[in-house]
């Protein structure tokens, strides 16, 4: 079950010279395609970042380490915070971090709030904005202060503090990179929530697995020696829907992470080979193969037929529901190619979308609903967007390696994908703005591939 971590704003005059005055406060599918794999426990390593591609100039940022207030005499939970809240702000792609080897003041013997240190000491090193706080820790219980600051102009830009155990404190930093985002460019970040993907890294067989954003907090779901592909959110975080063989037959799996139980959906229409959970996380729409013919039929979540929504002597597969629940994206060869449609999720009439490339799956709505994402075959597979009512199609990878699998923030500034661009699949972030290239999000033997991103997590 998820630990609860509740943050509040930190008033503009408020002090963080006592800790007893802070309140307590506790997708994607495609045509089925098969590999082999297995699998042994996994550990996160260290993710190694680089950023290619246009874009503009980056913002400099220095992060102070935390000044201890009692029970971080080895600085630990600082270095914990600060390397977390880094990983997050150089993923960004918006910020470049000064070396801290530059910073001339000691967070230990200088303060953290207006008046209590020195601007001058981070203009000599040209900084843009810097983070300082406080930490304390007693009874096991740490709360947490970070602060940002906007340098030239010496003034506060936001605070925000949290409380909740030692294990929390990687999720406070990935909140409050949200939040610094969201005071510098207006828009909150997506770091606090998590990505699953599917990857051969333990053995021959493809595993569902989730971790955050910057590489942490990695978990291995499935553990069975056959084939775990093709997983799909809510927008809760709560339910992780995705195919297996590991009953000798194809069947979706609705996994219920907070009871730590699932649910097996089959279907008496035939072979269930792919599929998609609605963002309420009520209904499913599943691709439903029979007699060499696949069609999209809606479900309960608990695998009650509701509808049959398309009827095709083809192929119909890749399904993606849109933010609001009330469209549905799926690949279709009624044309004779695979092609993206978008119906209406109660059933009826279909628009034909792209009209370019010869091969187009992996539908994907972005987070407000007005763009698809999706993979082109023109030579090799590249992610592409298209408006949601139809239109001219932009590349947004740039044809190195194959790009595949296309999956949105929740706050619809970046594109997850999974590339072979550097040998192995890795999974990538591709800012939408710009297209400039941040990655690899994953490391380790085997390929990932199959990203799906979660909404943002909540409390």
């Amino acid at each position: 079950m998820r630990r609860r971590i509740i943050d509040r704003v930190v008033p503009v005059r408020a002090a963080l010279t006592s800790y007893s005055r802070l309140p307590l406060i506790a997708a994607c599918a495609a045509l089925l395609t098969m590999a082999l794999g297995a699998g042994a426990p996994a550990y996160a390593q260290p993710i190694k970042m680089y950023i290619q591609g246009p874009g503009s100039q980056l913002s400099a940022i220095s992060l102070s380490g935390l000044k201890d207030l009692g029970g971080d005499s080895d600085h630990s939970l600082s270095s914990e915070f600060v390397g977390t809240l880094r990983r997050d702000l150089e993923l960004s792609g918006y910020f470049r971090i000064i070396d801290p080897h530059a910073y001339i003041e000691d967070p230990q013997t200088s303060g953290y709030e207006l008046g209590q240190f020195n601007f001058a000491d981070w203009r000599s090193i040209n900084s843009d904005f810097l983070v300082k706080g406080a930490v304390k820790v007693d009874g096991g219980k740490v709360q947490l202060t970070a602060l940002l600051y906007d340098v030239a102009q010496q003034r506060r830009m936001m605070g925000k503090g949290f409380t909740g155990s030692a294990d929390d404190v990687p999720r406070m930093a990935r909140r409050f990179a949200d939040a610094v985002l969201e005071s510098t460019t207006g828009q909150k970040a997506p770091f606090d929530s998590k990505l699953a993907f599917v990857s051969t890294r333990g053995g021959r067989f493809k595993e569902v697995y989730t971790q955050s954003i910057d590489g942490q907090d990695l978990f291995r779901l499935t553990d069975n020696p056959t084939i775990n592909i093709f997983p799909s959110w809510d927008h809760s975080a709560h339910y992780l829907l995705y195919l297996s063989y590991k009953s000798m037959e194809p069947a979706l799996y609705l996994a219920d992470l907070q009871a730590k139980r699932e649910t097996r959906i089959m279907s008496a229409r035939g072979r269930v080979i792919g599929g998609a959970i609605s963002p309420d996380g009520e209904r499913i729409v599943a691709a439903v193969e029979r007699a060499g013919t696949t069609n999209l039929f809606m479900l309960t979540r608990d695998g009650e037929e509701l509808a049959q929504l398309t009827d095709t002597s083809g192929i119909n597969v890749s399904p993606a529901f849109s933010p609001d629940g009330t469209k549905i994206a799926y690949t279709s060869d009624r044309s004779g190619t695979p092609q993206i449609y978008v119906m209406p999720a109660g059933g009826g009439a279909s628009k034909r979308l792209t009209y370019s490339g010869d091969y187009n799956t992996t539908p994907a709505f972005s987070p407000n609903g007005d763009q698809i994402a999706y993979q082109s075959r023109h030579g090799r597979f590249d992610i592409f967007v298209i408006p949601a009512s139809g239109g001219d199609p932009k590349q947004l990878t740039d044809s190195e390696g194959t790009n595949e699998y296309p999956t949105w923030s929740p706050d619809g500034r970046y594109i997850a994908f999974s590339s072979t661009r550097g040998g192995r699949s890795r999974i990538y972030v591709l800012m939408v703005s710009n297209r400039k290239i941040i990655g690899p999000l994953t490391e380790g033997k085997g390929d990932d591939t199959c990203p799906a991103w979660s909404w943002w997590l909540g409390d």
